[in-house]
């Protein structure tokens, strides 16, 4: 896995409006799979049963590093209202969320600090710190934490993919 992306398992195929084929990872983001010899030799993506062979392989995800948030996600539910007081011990280590899972932490008042601890970056804010109004998106999979920089309070949205 090299910083540049985050290795996803291909959950499936679709074809783009280019007629191309697009690996769809289980992170809900796509990932194109041509075959344009010389350049990428994929002749796997001719045929159904060559794209079915690579389901539960794993590709590279350059958006999640990117922290790309996927088109078709919709709000599964959301935390309660925590201030520097209550907020949980568990998101105050290392966490991750599950795989095919969105995050969002929203700040409210205050301001907290947000850290990627998988050496890969992304954090939105001034050293990764959060004011009022604004938002951090979290990949699935990449470790996480948060500490609160005095008085704050934060809410913290789960998206999934919506109905096709």
């Amino acid at each position: 896995m090299s910083p540049e992306s985050i290795e996803r398992t291909v959950t499936g195929f679709r074809v783009d409006t280019d007629g191309d084929w697009v690996a769809v990872l289980d992170c809900h983001h796509g990932h194109h799979a041509r075959h344009d010899p010389p350049w990428q030799e994929r002749s796997w993506t001719q045929t159904e049963e060559g794209r079915q062979s690579m389901v539960g392989t794993t590709m590279g995800c350059p958006k999640c590093v990117w922290i790309e948030v996927p088109d078709g996600l919709v709000l599964d539910r959301s935390t309660t209202e925590w201030d520097e007081h209550t907020l949980p011990a568990a998101i105050r280590r290392d966490h991750r969320l599950a795989v095919g899972v969105w995050g969002s932490v929203r700040v409210l008042g205050g301001s907290i600090r947000f850290r990627f601890t998988d050496g890969r970056g992304g954090e939105v804010g001034d050293d990764g710190v959060l004011q009022v109004g604004m938002a951090q998106p979290i990949p699935p999979g990449r470790r996480h934490h948060l500490e609160p920089i005095g008085p704050t309070t934060v809410v913290v949205d789960f998206f999934v993919v919506g109905p096709a």
